[in-house]
């Protein structure tokens, strides 16, 4: 396993993406299945369907980040909501650990982050939509 002078492991992060790939292709097939777009393809369902896979993949990476290399954190100065025309954006503010290789692994984890931060909501409405509606 190869760690760098920051403590942070490589071989940890590169499991946690395996296992986040793993788990999202996984729950895209489950939801594939389960849509019944092997039966009959329909473009609304199968999005929903990769919507699922990225956030399986999303919150395994990154709570998986959490739990091996939480120092991640430590990179991530701010975030930002910028409102641009119609638009909202999420923008992280991160500082260089000095490594290439570790900033390249900040911006997965960030990227991750901001993926499953932002699919919450949207999980819980359309939880409380199929459940109370």
């Amino acid at each position: 396993m190869t760690t760098s002078d920051h403590g942070v492991d490589f071989g940890k992060l590169r499991r946690n993406m395996w296992l986040a790939v793993l788990a999202g292709f996984s729950v895209l097939l489950v939801s594939l299945w389960q849509l019944g777009q092997f039966n009959e393809f329909d473009l609304g369902w199968a999005v929903m369907a990769l919507a699922f896979g990225a956030i399986a993949w999303s919150a395994v990476f990154y709570f998986g980040c959490l739990l091996t290399a939480g120092s991640l954190t430590s990179y991530i100065e701010r975030d930002d909501t910028v409102i641009k025309n119609e638009s909202v954006e999420m923008v992280t503010k991160t500082r260089s650990s000095g490594d290439d290789r570790l900033d390249a692994w900040i911006d997965k984890f960030v990227f991750a982050r901001n993926t499953f931060g932002l699919s919450v909501l949207p999980l819980v409405l359309l939880g409380g939509v199929f459940l109370f509606a």
